[in-house]
C-alpha cells in the first residue's frame, strides 16, 4: 500500500527521457474508489496541459514515467484534505489526513483521519474503509460500525524480537 504523501514532489519523465515535471496533487474518484491521474506542474509557463491519466503511467519507482500530458479537471485530494469526518450520530470523528492506495491497480483501500495532535501521539490514527464512506459537500459521513475499527500507531520497532521460521 502507498499513500498519497508518497507521490507529492516526484519528477516525471515522458518515453524519451524529457523531463515533464514534478506531481502537484493527485485526481482521485471517491465513488469508485480509484486514483484518476496526476496533476502535474510542469515546466512549460501557460500550459493548460497539467494532467497524467493513470492510465497513460508506465511506471511509478522513485519516478514516474508516463506518456503525455493532456487537460484535465476532477475532485483533487487537496480539495478533500482536511475535510471533518462524521459518523452516523453527528459526532466528529476527525479530518481527513492522507488515503491508502494499492500500489497493484491504484484502487484507493482506506481513508487516514487525523483527530488531533494528542489523539495522534496517545491512540494513533484512525484508518476507514472507503465502502464505509460517503462524500459530501461539507463533510465525509463514515457509516461503518463503531466497534471494529482500524488503527495506525507509531512504535519502536527496536523493542521487538524477530525469529526467521523456516
Amino acid at each position: 500500500m502507498i499513500r498519497t504523501k508518497d507521490f507529492y514532489l516526484k519528477k516525471i519523465y515522458n518515453l524519451d527521457g524529457k523531463k515533464i515535471g514534478t506531481v502537484k496533487d493527485i485526481y482521485i474518484n471517491f465513488y469508485e474508489k480509484k486514483l484518476e491521474g496526476f496533476e502535474v506542474s510542469n515546466t512549460t509557463f501557460f500550459s493548460k496541459k497539467n494532467y497524467i491519466s493513470i492510465d497513460d503511467v508506465i511506471d511509478v519507482g522513485e519516478d514516474i514515467v508516463a506518456k503525455d500530458l493532456k487537460s484535465g479537471n476532477g475532485l483533487k485530494f487537496k480539495d478533500i484534505k482536511d475535510l471533518d469526518v462524521m459518523d452516523t450520530h453527528s459526532k466528529l470523528k476527525g479530518a481527513v489526513e492522507d488515503l491508502l492506495i494499492d500500489r497493484d491497480n491504484y484502487r484507493i483501500k482506506a481513508m487516514i483521519i487525523n483527530s488531533g495532535f494528542v489523539d495522534k501521539v496517545l491512540k494513533g490514527k484512525d484508518v476507514l474503509l472507503l465502502n464505509e464512506c460517503i462524500l459530501g459537500d461539507d463533510y465525509v459521513l463514515y457509516t461503518g460500525k463503531e466497534n471494529i475499527s482500524f488503527k495506525s500507531i507509531p512504535h519502536n520497532m527496536t523493542k521487538y524480537d524477530f525469529d526467521k521460521k523456516i
